[in-house]
């Protein structure tokens, strides 16, 4: 996994990097996400790595089927992925891409599992506490994950802070053995 995000990096700075000099993030963002969901597809999955295209025409084939949201640098990027054969790590620029974005507009992601829907007053309260916590405008994603369950498990970058009445039961087993 660090192998391929250490791959994707370059790539998904570059592109971040050229976007902003166009002031055009959020369009290479939605262009970068056709592009993943086009890759991923089982159908062109198979035909990009069929040895019998050369690069030329893969190109040309995603060019093709990008026609109507890629612009002629983002067809240059397509080529330089598929050049160096780098169309594997996609997901991960796009995921790297995203998070660029989040710090150019000073944003963090919370995923938010709970064992059960938390009221909107409860995640206000959740998000004003990590908005203090970060300095930065939060977002928050809440999951229903019933295997926890009570209580909460926040995921914020690396920082997980759990919770859940699971890891407390976990933390008393711990103790008690």
């Amino acid at each position: 996994m660090s192998e391929l995000l250490t791959t994707a990096r370059p790539y998904a700075k570059a592109l971040f990097k050229t976007a902003k000099d166009q002031n055009s993030l959020d369009e290479y963002f939605k262009i970068l996400s056709d592009l993943s969901m086009v890759v991923n597809q089982k159908e062109v999955k198979n035909l990009l790595l069929n040895d019998s295209f050369d690069n030329k025409e893969k190109v040309k084939i995603l060019s093709e089927i990008m026609k109507d949201s890629a612009n002629e640098n983002f067809v240059r990027f397509i080529n330089l992925l598929i050049e160096n054969n780098r169309l594997i790590v996609i997901s991960e620029i796009l995921n790297l891409y995203a998070v660029y974005l989040q710090e150019e507009r000073s944003l963090k992601t919370a995923k938010i599992n709970t064992a059960y829907e938390l009221s909107n007053e409860q995640l206000e309260s959740i998000k004003a506490a990590l908005e203090k916590r970060f300095n930065k405008k939060v977002v928050v994603e809440q999951n229903i994950d019933t295997t926890l369950l009570a209580g909460a498990v926040v995921r914020v970058d690396d920082l997980v802070i759990d919770g859940s009445l699971k890891e407390q039961l976990r933390k008393l087993e711990t103790q008690l053995i």
